[in-house]
């Protein structure tokens, strides 16, 4: 029983003067904290004064119906039949800003948008519970929203010529659409007027191609917004409906490619 209890003390003291060892090592060469390197980077990607203006493209295109054979036709339209449409998005969005300190800018951005979708004719059938078809049934939707923009880039490895960005957006906008469909050479359909407010956070990567142009790609990731609609339905019925909430996904149809332009002033311009 003694030997035990003397084995015991023994590694006791043992370990008490291996970490005793240890702290004074510490101390005597004291350890960075651990850093990612994301926060405040300590390379200029853009300097302070720059002036950038660009614009932003998206644009898609869905055709229905061209075959049996589509990719996914068979899984996604199983009970639908004889179905031909079209649809399409596009945006342009010009741009404006002013790099208040190194790789923060403050800017203006102005975004249109066009939807539209149009289905020749459609056909679903639902076994013995319902038949019915659909034709000449047209949708089109176009907004005009502006933004104030925070941006702020954070260069990837250090580089002066690859970084990403994160935006932060203030948008208000109106919008307008319009579903309507033809029978009988008669034209029945809704009308709306669509109010819109967000505040939005946009990621994108930003690549320069020369000392002054750059190729950017951005995708709306999250936002809160509140959106108000007023609806008239064959010139006679109206309603309004409000909504708010917050989106925590990636839109596909908010992907843009854009192309921008960095004109340095002050110090930063280039020497003749």
């Amino acid at each position: 029983m003694k030997r035990i209890i003397i084995c015991i003390a023994a590694a006791f003291m043992i370990g008490s003067a291996a970490f005793a060892n240890t702290a004074k090592t510490e101390e005597a060469n004291p350890k960075e904290p651990f850093d990612r390197g994301i926060g405040i980077s300590t390379t200029t990607f853009i300097p302070k004064g720059t002036v950038g203006a660009g614009v932003a493209f998206s644009y898609n295109n869905y055709n229905l119906g061209q075959a049996a054979g589509d990719s996914g036709y068979s899984a996604l339209f199983s009970l639908i039949s004889g179905i031909h449409g079209n649809m399409q998005t596009w945006g342009v969005a010009p741009w404006v800003s002013y790099f208040l300190a190194d790789n923060f800018a403050l800017g203006l951005r102005f975004d249109y948008d066009r939807s539209s979708f149009g289905l020749g004719n459609a056909s679903i059938s639902l076994g013995d519970i319902a038949n019915f078809s659909i034709s000449d049934f047209h949708f089109l939707k176009h907004s005009y929203t502006g933004a104030i923009t925070g941006r702020y880039y954070i260069p990837i490895a250090n580089s002066k010529r690859f970084a990403m960005f994160t935006e932060l957006r203030a948008i208000g906008g109106y919008g307008q659409s319009e579903t309507y469909r033809i029978q009988d050479d008669e034209k029945y359909g809704t009308y709306q007027d669509i109010y819109k407010f967000e505040l939005g956070l946009v990621p994108g990567i930003s690549v320069f191609v020369t000392n002054g142009v750059a190729v950017e790609l951005s995708v709306g990731l999250m936002g809160f917004n509140y959106n108000k609609t007023v609806q008239v339905t064959n010139q006679v019925e109206e309603s309004v409906m409000e909504s708010s909430g917050a989106n925590f996904k990636i839109n596909p149809l908010s992907i843009g490619l854009g192309l921008s332009f960095y004109i340095p002033t002050g110090e930063n311009r280039p020497k003749k």
